[in-house]
């Protein structure tokens, strides 16, 4: 027993280690040491009860989980594995894929990776036709789907695709799986399916896998989706050795088909599991933990917990309200420097944000102050969007006519119907691209038109500053418009795509000229690469760096300071979410967010987005932070005015 290091356990912990037979469910809550559980459990399998290590299955949702779940194992427990068996770690792809292997003979050479899948959807789109195929992000969305209709292999026939029409879907849908039985690969959806469909169909097989894993332990339990269970229920079947740990307060991945359900009705589908609930926080201070208490307990889909601290009240949560955008980077950026001047290192530091396309401003404001940063995730490059690289080509094009490529990129966007015989004539003249176009390419009269506008535009945005040249792109020369249209004809959403366009203007007002601001873009591409790219891509101890993460990227890490910036209504929660589970969802987010903090919590609610009022999130005013109770969170009203026309009454 001594040998199990058990006497630094609490008793819920030490209750989870020594439970032995049936199902079981651990309910644990951020900075209980759910790992830990794990790993004493799995050890006290093998010494006390006689397990054999390799009749053991541990899965998780990640590798780097499940390497670190793995070397804290071996470290601790290495004594244990003296006879050659070892304990079976894994993810789920890998442990699937594992089971499929052995059965259809597969080898890594037959997985299609994720970066060639996504160039096999886009060469479909383009050949379709049904859709930007140069949109990163519409792919990566279509793709989404895939996983979605794929995970969902109960009722598929319910599926609807967020990313494109139906039928287009099933079309592109088609034409993948085709590839696929063409050059006899499978991706990492078919290892979920491949391996459900081959353990209903072959019951010599499923049972075998039953004989070799007697004893699953599930990492993340909350993020499991449908297919995923169904298998696991399958390998778990008769026995139901089935030993699960999760917290439903931080089921975060709906979007990617994780269920709350699993983890909320687990007892309901395992008649006598045993639940115990992991409630002390060793990560955070008490003000932080009773803070986040607050604002989980608006959540209604849950099981009812509270986590208690067992850190000092510490400092009190900061709430900041700037201005602006603009005002809120420099404030952030005057934050770390102060932090660093008091002790604190860069990597104790954490910027949290809800989605991915805020990073290129804070980036933006980093690199200005020479503050080191770093991600696990990449950091967004605004600048590589399809639609940034449409203005990007617009303000070249109005400081050099001659820039031909410019031109070419943005001479239909918005349609002034030059057809692709009218290019292709104008390729061998010497004259500017737009004079060559009336020259050669043997237009109409209305097109004439719309290229003397055109020229007329450009002159006009020439001598404006970059965010006003940025807006007479989007109102006078039609761009927003474009926008709406190209939507409106795929049936996607506009929000995203606008997002961009509103980023994009909100960054250009730190740089007066256009050719700052294009100057500017080019230094952040070259910078980024630097600071990024070349650094690995990852953090780690070793770099002295700020690191920067989506709300979903920060799960499962801890940062001595966390500082959450734009936690403003529509962003967070998002404006795409506002259903009631879609806020519980989101809730659960920003949850995830404040409890990766373990000394200091900074949050940042700019009073203007976009030049317009911003309301602070809902979210800031659940957690009732002692004299930070706000107002700004009411709604203000849109209204027409016989005289002063359009405008908007602020509640204050």
């Amino acid at each position: 027993m001594d040998k199990l290091h058990l006497e630094e356990l609490n008793k819920h912990q030490l209750e989870a280690v020594k439970h032995f037979r049936g199902p079981c469910m651990v309910y644990a809550g951020p900075g209980s040491g759910k790992t830990t559980v794990i790993i004493h459990r799995v050890g006290y399998l093998i010494s006390n009860y006689k397990v054999e290590p390799n009749r053991i299955l541990v899965i998780s949702f990640t590798k780097s989980a499940v390497e670190e779940m793995k070397l804290r194992f071996e470290s601790g427990y290495g004594w244990l594995l003296d006879r050659g068996k070892n304990v079976n770690f894994g993810t789920f792809h890998s442990i699937f894929f594992r089971i499929l292997r052995s059965y259809y003979r597969y080898d890594l050479g037959n997985i299609l990776n994720e970066s060639d899948k996504h160039n096999v959807i886009k060469n479909i789109i383009k050949s379709l036709g049904v859709g930007n195929y140069s949109d990163d992000e519409f792919i990566r969305d279509i793709i989404l789907d895939m996983g979605l209709y794929k995970s969902n292999i109960l009722d598929r026939k319910r599926f609807i695709s967020g990313s494109m029409p139906k039928d287009d879907f099933d079309r592109v849908l088609s034409l993948y799986e085709d590839y696929k039985y063409e050059h006899n690969k499978i991706d990492f959806d078919d290892m979920l399916t491949g391996c459900y469909e081959l353990l209903t169909g072959e019951p010599v097989v499923l049972q075998g896998v039953r004989n070799t894993y007697e004893y699953i332990l599930i990492d993340e339990f909350q993020d499991i989706n449908s297919i995923q269970f169904e298998i696991i229920k399958l390998l778990s079947n008769p026995n139901e050795n089935l030993f699960v740990v999760g917290d439903d307060d931080q089921s975060i991945y709906g979007f990617r088909g994780a269920n709350p359900n699993f983890i909320l009705e687990f007892d309901k589908i395992y008649k006598n599991a045993k639940k115990i609930v992991l409630n002390l926080n060793y990560r955070s201070q008490e003000n932080i933990i009773k803070t986040a208490n607050r604002l989980i307990s608006n959540n209604d889909f849950r099981v009812k917990k509270t986590m208690l601290p067992i850190k000092e009240p510490g400092v009190e949560i900061q709430i900041l309200r700037p201005e602006n955008r603009e005002l809120e980077n420099k404030d952030v950026s005057v934050l770390i420097n102060n932090l660093v001047k008091e002790g604190y290192s860069y990597n104790d530091i954490a910027i949290i944000y809800r989605t991915n396309i805020l990073s290129s401003s804070i980036v933006d404001s980093f690199l200005d102050n020479n503050i080191p940063f770093a991600s696990r995730e990449n950091i967004y490059n605004i600048y590589e969007h399809w639609i940034a690289r449409d203005i990007i080509c617009y303000l070249r094009s109005a400081l050099n006519i001659n820039d031909r490529e410019a031109l070419e990129r943005i001479i239909n966007r918005p349609t002034r119907y030059i057809t692709n015989k009218a290019k292709k004539a104008a390729g061998g003249c010497h004259k500017d691209y737009i004079t060559s176009l009336k020259v050669k390419g043997d237009l109409m009269p209305y097109q004439i038109t719309y290229l003397n506008r055109l020229e007329v535009d450009l002159k006009t945005i020439a001598h404006l500053s970059s965010m006003d040249a940025i807006s007479y792109i989007r109102k006078d020369v039609g761009y927003d418009d474009y926008i709406y249209n190209y939507c409106s004809k795929k049936q996607i959403n506009s929000d995203g795509l606008m997002a961009i366009l509103d980023e994009l203007e909100d960054i250009s007002h730190r740089h007066g000229t256009i050719l700052q601001f294009v100057n500017h873009i080019k230094e952040f591409k070259e910078s980024l690469y630097e600071n990024i790219y070349r650094s690995r891509r990852r953090c780690s101890p070793e770099q002295n760096q700020v690191e920067l993460l989506t709300m979903h990227g920060a799960k499962g890490l801890e940062f001595k300071i966390v500082i959450v910036i734009e936690a403003v209504e529509d962003i967070t929660p998002h404006s795409k979410g506002q259903d009631e589970k879609s806020i519980e969802e989101e809730r659960r987010l920003f949850y995830v967010a404040v409890t990766r903090a373990k000394e200091r919590l900074y949050i940042y609610a700019p009073l203007h987005k976009h030049d317009k009022r911003a309301r602070m999130s809902r979210f800031i005013n659940e957690m009732e932070i002692p004299g930070k109770k706000g107002k700004e969170s009411k709604k203000d009203w849109e209204m027409i005015h016989k005289v002063f026309n359009k405008g908007t009454i602020i509640c204050n």
